[in-house]
């Protein structure tokens, strides 16, 4: 039978480790090994995994001795993997109970797909309050060819969440994460395999993650120097012979690490990246800056018919 490897990279996270181990200890169909990578942390999370590894040996633990970044210790976690299928898991989100077994069921249903994604869920701080993001793709589980996920992507609002369950050979066959793409790292994962071997959906809250101001996302999107370096890298890699393949996709779906106007500006001044400054680009840019202003005024219970709406306005505005 195929089994799964959880590998779940660890920072100074010790508040929320042992929920997040849990969650994947509890599965309806239990993985062949969960892999702690401990990037050298000073607080206490050692001592909590080698207390859970004394009652679940299918947990063990990795110690980085020196702290060589998240995307570091997710592929070394990754050439430890033995399992068919793998999992990058933040040791502060949480999954379902039949996460496991909702995503390798959908994965042998359709063998073509390089991974499984799911509706996502955001989880605010330690407040409780879950909020679904549903993707509105299709309301059964089914297979979304390269094609279909650029249609997708050209839309506008939709994106791909980081938390999916990969085919292992194919995770390891594009080399696993491009470590210096910090926080997008797995959006270009995700973006590189979908667009050669398309993804598997299941339409359940599956994965549900954390939103934390202290976040590695939000750290890493702090500085402007580094938004700019995280997006002329992006560029430079589309244009190297590993990614000419997909780089004509990455630009027509307008993929950036992040929309704002100074991206626009980025592009425009320097001519060697200046052609992948797009129409559709400018128009995401608009799109996601208006939701920025506007979100904050939009009461929660009326967030899922806005999102929605968007769907619906943006399929029509790609339709060919």
């Amino acid at each position: 039978m195929l089994e799964l490897s959880v590998v779940v990279p660890n920072y100074n996270h010790a508040r929320y480790l042992e929920s997040a181990l849990r969650a994947h200890l509890e599965q309806t169909r239990p993985p062949l090994e969960i892999i702690v990578v401990d990037d050298a942390s000073t607080d206490d999370s050692v001592a909590i995994v080698e207390r859970l590894a004394r009652e679940h040996p299918r947990l063990r633990l990795i110690r980085l001795a020196q702290n060589g970044g998240v995307n570091a210790a997710i592929n070394r976690g990754l050439r430890e993997a033995r399992g068919d299928y793998v999992c990058f898991s933040a040791a502060d989100d949480l999954v379902t109970n039949d996460f496991a077994a909702r995503s390798m069921e959908t994965l042998a249903r359709y063998p073509a797909a390089a991974f499984c994604f799911s509706d996502p869920a955001r989880l605010v701080g330690d407040a409780g309050q879950v909020e679904p993001l549903p993707l509105y793709i299709s309301d059964g589980q089914c297979f979304v060819p390269p094609i279909s996920l650029r249609q997708l992507y050209k839309r506008g609002w939709f994106g791909l969440p980081g938390f999916v369950v990969y085919r292992r050979d194919a995770i390891v066959a594009v080399g696993g994460f491009v470590e210096d793409l910090d926080s997008w790292a797995d959006t270009f994962a995700n973006c590189l395999l979908g667009f050669r071997h398309g993804a598997a959906y299941v339409p359940e809250v599956l994965t549900v993650f954390r939103v934390l101001p202290d976040s590695y996302s939000a750290r890493c999107g702090q500085q402007t120097h580094l938004r700019r370096a995280l997006t002329y890298r992006v560029v430079d890699l589309l244009q190297s012979p590993r990614f000419r393949d997909v780089a004509s996709f990455f630009q027509e779906c307008a993929l950036v690490p992040y929309y704002r106007v100074e991206v626009l500006a980025w592009l425009f001044a320097s001519p060697p990246r200046r052609h992948y400054l797009t129409p559709r680009l400018v128009v995401k840019v608009a799109m996601r800056s208006a939701w920025k202003v506007a979100k904050p005024h939009v009461p929660s219970r009326f967030r899922p018919p806005v999102r929605r709406l968007a769907v619906r306005w943006a399929r029509f505005w790609t339709a060919e």
